[in-house]
């Protein structure tokens, strides 16, 4: 198995990936992505668990040309910093639209989507990635 799809490390996030559920730290207000015990920025152990929304606005993008291993097959492929309504900012792989179509201020959507699969023992990671909003 590759060193970038490790099960225990996926299952681990599973909230994140499929749910956006992130915690927040209720001291500083830092959006912590992974399963932590402490706050990344400030070290309170006061953090609360939260759903971010399923829409955000595309801030910029990118095409991704040369790859990770991990990644290597699914090249170009789209990655874009998106804002929720609250000001909170992920990148993330985008999808469901080509380069040109894009443009900074779109309302995106997220959706699940294949990430990534290991070639030996054939286990597909799914996870989130942002589409443009359909009508």
């Amino acid at each position: 198995m590759r060193p970038g799809i490790r099960p225990q490390e996926h299952w681990r996030s599973k909230r994140f990936r499929y749910m956006l559920e992130v915690l927040r730290c209720a001291n500083c207000g830092t959006v912590n992505a992974t399963r932590r015990s402490v706050c990344r920025r400030c070290r309170s152990t006061s953090l609360v668990r939260e759903r971010l929304p399923e829409r955000a606005r595309l801030l910029a993008f990118t095409e991704v040309k040369s790859a990770t291993d991990v990644h290597d097959e699914m090249a170009p492929y789209l990655v874009g910093l998106l804002e929720f309504e609250d000001g909170t900012r992920i990148v993330a792989q985008l999808t469901d639209a080509d380069y040109e179509e894009l443009r900074p201020g779109m309302e995106m959507e997220m959706v699940v989507r294949k990430i990534a699969q290991d070639g030996e023992s054939g286990v597909i990671v799914y996870g989130f990635k942002f589409r443009p909003v359909v009508s």
